[in-house]
């Protein structure tokens, strides 16, 4: 049964071309988000944040060859589920064990101060859902800030 040894959310996944190893970039433990004080925040908001989820399964040798299909949910802070996909993979190289698989996602749930969830399974394949959480905190912005910024004309 493959074993899941890394889930992470990150800015960034990087594949290398000819070796195909990957590179994750800032790896997440907080996202703070500015907001202008006393100013609501619409229910299910998203932030245009382009992020990644990183998953590296080890396989044993037996089973090279055979499909697996990985579900990926994220769920926002406020309980609602932001996406669902699926991913279908093998191992089929002689010389490696690992299946290493990442989704890239544009915008992150921000309605709601507290942790976004990532959960992982193989469907089918006992025992192998895991959790992953980063929080996201709203940051305070000036009001004034928000304004000037709004009204300036930047030179050209």
């Amino acid at each position: 049964m493959p074993k899941l040894v890394i889930l992470t959310a990150c800015e960034r996944v990087l594949i290398e071309r000819v070796s195909s190893l990957p590179s994750l970039i800032n790896i997440f433990q907080r996202m703070d988000v500015q907001v202008i004080p006393d100013t609501p925040i619409a229910p299910n908001a998203v932030a245009a944040i382009r992020w990644a989820v990183f998953a590296l399964w080890m396989h044993t040798p037996e089973e090279r060859g055979i499909e697996y299909t990985q579900r990926t949910e994220i769920v926002g802070a406020s309980g609602n589920k932001f996406i669902d996909v699926v991913n279908k993979f093998s191992i089929t190289d002689a010389d490696d064990l690992q299946s290493k698989n990442h989704i890239d996602v544009l915008g992150l749930p921000i309605d709601t101060e507290g942790f976004v969830k990532i959960r992982i399974w193989l469907e089918g394949v006992a025992d192998t859902s895991a959790e992953y959480q980063f929080a996201v905190r709203h940051q305070s912005q000036k009001k004034e800030t928000h304004e000037n910024a709004a009204n300036s004309n930047p030179a050209i």
